[in-house]
């Protein structure tokens, strides 16, 4: 196999260029996160813009529930007005009437039984309604008993301060930078499925022009391969850069301390992550005429990704847990859970040179495997292939 270092840079190029002016290339950038994170502040404010709700409810516990109380959330005042009832069969006919939005009833014997009973035409209510409850039935249950400093310490039990403990001291934790790594896993999550996006379409799309034919007059499938790789990598590059950028605001704001040592960590996962995905689907797709034929292929490689996001308690919570060591060594799901476990805890070095090394065999197969399937797939315009067809190809001597 010989590389030619200017042709897979000049195919690199091209790839660029003919990339960032797709529409498909805007959308996924810029335009979807912007109406992703519009939706989302939008959401946020309207699931408290509610100017008053109306409570029904039947005190058998002699609560003592005022007639209104006025509560404050991110800036918007809800007035709650609590409707007494004698009759829960009338409480309850009024909330399917509408005239009410819910029904409380304290039991008699809510003391020793803890419970209480919430009618609403909603499958979850409002948590305005159960926050106040709560407000009340603590007032209830310690007035008297304690003072108000006590009083004061229920309601808000702790200012929980969290300090990271290394042999190089100790640094303070923030809830934004616990976040991060989340943030970091659906970053490499989103990126890996635009990235499969951009690649399906941009070599089906050439082979379906024939332009891929005129590229392999010009070099040979390793160059052409390498190149589509480099360029597509380098398109995906920039499409992470403009939404680290959307994320800077926030980082600067809240001052948000991002450990040198996580972030070389994650980025150096992120492009052993990247490598192996990119040259796996870049020789998948390019089996392909149809992104409809090729997408039942790649989504099973694409849905693996999730795995590690369902087990993102676990991984967090007990990032020694068995379960997080295997994914950690599994190169589909190792960049996510690798840098998961990495901000939670201190790796010991046997297991993240085990994992890299994983990793880097993994992407050297994935690369020979691809260019094995792309000599091959470039030039094939068969329809209906089945997985069958792909595992004879790979191992067709």
């Amino acid at each position: 196999m010989k590389l030619n270092i200017k042709k897979i840079l000049t195919i690199g190029k091209r790839e660029v260029l003919s990339n960032i002016k797709r529409k498909q290339f805007l959308i996924a950038t810029i335009i979807g996160p912007l109406i992703i994170i519009a939706l989302a502040i939008i959401g946020s404010f309207m699931m408290f813009d509610i100017k008053e709700i109306k409570v029904g409810y039947v005190d058998e516990f002699g609560l003592g529930i005022p007639n209104k109380v006025v509560e404050n959330n991110f800036g918007k005042n809800t007035t709650i007005y609590f409707i007494k009832y004698e009759n829960i069969e009338k409480g309850k006919e009024d909330v399917l009437n509408k005239s009410i939005d819910a029904l409380i009833v304290i039991p008699k014997d809510y003391l020793d039984s803890g419970k209480i009973i919430l009618y609403s035409t909603t499958k979850s209510p409002n948590p305005i309604i159960t926050d106040t409850l709560n407000k009340f039935l603590l007032k209830k249950l310690l007035k008297g008993k304690v003072d108000n400093k006590t009083y004061n310490r229920v309601i808000n039990p702790m200012n929980l301060e969290i300090y990271s403990v290394s042999k190089k001291g100790f640094e303070k934790e923030t809830f934004l930078s616990q976040l991060l790594p989340i943030g970091f896993v659906f970053l490499l999550y989103m990126a890996i499925s635009s990235l499969s996006g951009i690649i399906v379409s941009s070599i089906i799309e050439e082979k379906q022009n024939r332009i891929m034919e005129l590229l392999l007059c010009y070099s040979s499938a390793e160059n052409l391969m390498f190149g589509k790789i480099l360029g597509i990598s380098a398109v995906g590059l920039l499409q992470i850069g403009i939404w680290v950028l959307f994320a800077l605001p926030i980082i600067i704001t809240y001052a948000v301390k991002v450990s040198l040592y996580l972030a070389i960590f994650a980025l150096i996962y992120f492009v052993l992550g990247y490598l192996f995905y990119s040259s796996l689907l870049c020789g998948l797709s390019s089996l392909f005429s149809h992104p409809k034929d090729a997408s039942q292929l790649i989504s099973p490689i694409i849905i693996i990704q999730i795995i590690p996001i369902m087990f993102m308690n676990t991984i967090m919570v007990n990032p020694n847990h068995y379960m997080a060591k295997i994914l950690s060594y599994v190169p589909f799901t190792a960049p996510y859970a690798v840098v998961l476990r990495a901000s939670v805890t201190q790796l010991p070095l046997i297991e993240i040179v085990l994992s890299t090394a994983i990793m880097i065999v993994s992407i050297v197969i994935s690369f020979i495997l691809s260019i094995k399937l792309f000599k091959i797939g470039v030039l094939l315009y068969e329809e209906n292939l089945t997985l069958k067809r792909v595992i004879k190809i790979i191992f067709k001597k």
